[in-house]
């Protein structure tokens, strides 16, 4: 927070003694600024038995003076200092109230069971033509969207593809490299909320960049380059991804780079499909989650992944602890109806014995 404030400078005339000043001479030793909340602030700093400052003169001679900046007050008292720490704290009470003005005391919060995720990315680098990773054509662009698998939805306004320009490689090492840095964004929203239960302990898959790499000739004809996808992190944070591209003979449906959208089945089998490998393709994402289960991460010092199993990420896992419990109770009542069933028959036994004797 920039504060108005009071400056002073330090300066010095290194012209000669035998020639009249002039402004080019002069030079800014040091300046000294008083602001509004009285604190004084010193640049450069002091020494402090750090080696001098050096200055030079514009003149022909270009002459090298060095000079020090040295603090020559008294030491402050306690009294001093601890009137010096209130202000200080003062000061950052003042700004932290700022800030607190600035952005409010409410965040915008998803609806309940419902994570929110925003993904901030960047389209980095290509790799062309150094085997055996190889484009076969220069003059690169890439057209690439956002595949949701189910449970994920989007707003109406959310842009979801997009087309990055054209760009030509340049020589770094041993391959030739084009440098996009093509920015995006997106947010999605997930909410598991079928009323049919092998939905609800169906393993959630996260959304998917699905990427086309393509060039253009002096005769603005495009061709495909390659393929490949990008599966956003389950985790929040940043992280830098190189992905391989390959290239079939012919590709009508581009998803089929993934997980094709007409695809019902359990298993999916790619064999006997032809392709060739090409190029990479680095992606730089920045990931962010946001759930009211976040919340009481805090208070109940919960991890990340129990938090997801509030939200339906990791279902499966639950699914598996229902079952594991439900054993331990059984397993519980099988071994008291047997202990009940041993003293029953030892009851019996010794009646028996009573009878017979």
């Amino acid at each position: 927070m920039e504060a108005p404030s009071q400056v002073m400078y330090i300066m010095a005339d290194l012209s000669p003694r035998e020639r009249p000043a002039t402004p080019d001479e002069e030079v800014i030793l040091g300046i000294v600024a008083l602001d509004c909340n009285g604190v004084l602030c010193m640049r450069p700093d002091f020494n402090r038995g750090r080696k001098p400052y050096v200055v030079e003169t514009s003149s022909f001679g270009k002459e090298v003076f060095e000079y020090m900046i040295e603090h020559a007050s008294k030491v402050m008292n306690r009294q001093e200092q601890d009137k010096e720490m209130k202000m200080y704290r003062e000061v950052y009470n003042r700004h932290k109230d700022f800030l607190q003005a600035c952005v409010g005391d409410e965040f915008e919060m998803p609806a309940p069971d419902v994570l929110r995720l925003l993904v901030y990315g960047e389209i980095g680098k290509f790799y062309v033509k150094s085997l055996p990773k190889n484009f076969e054509f220069d003059d690169l662009y890439c057209h690439f969207f956002v595949d949701l698998p189910k449970f994920w939805t989007a707003e109406k306004h959310q842009q979801l593809s997009w087309v990055t320009q054209t760009c030509s490689t340049k020589v770094e090492g041993r391959d030739d490299v084009a440098k996009f840095s093509f920015p995006f964004s997106f947010e999605l929203f997930y909410k598991n909320d079928s009323v049919n239960e092998d939905e609800q302990d169906e393993v959630p898959h996260f959304p998917l960049i699905m990427l086309e790499v393509l060039s253009l000739d002096s005769f603005k004809r495009f061709r495909t380059e390659g393929y490949t996808y990008v599966t956003i992190p389950n985790a929040p944070g940043s992280k830098k991804i190189t992905s391989h591209c390959w290239r079939p003979i012919e590709l009508e449906d581009q998803t089929y780079t993934a997980i094709p959208s007409t695809f019902q089945g359990s298993h999916l089998s790619k064999y006997g499909f032809r392709t060739e490998t090409t190029g990479e393709v680095t992606v730089n994402l920045n990931v962010m989650m946001q759930a009211r289960a976040f919340m009481e991460k805090k208070s109940q010092k919960r991890s990340l992944g129990s938090l997801l199993d509030n939200l339906g990420v990791n279902a499966v896992q639950a699914n598996i602890a229902s079952v594991l419990e439900a054993f331990k109770k059984a397993r519980q009542r099988m071994m008291q109806a047997r202990e009940n069933a041993e003293k029953e028959l030892t009851k019996t036994t010794g009646r028996s014995v009573e009878s017979a004797a």
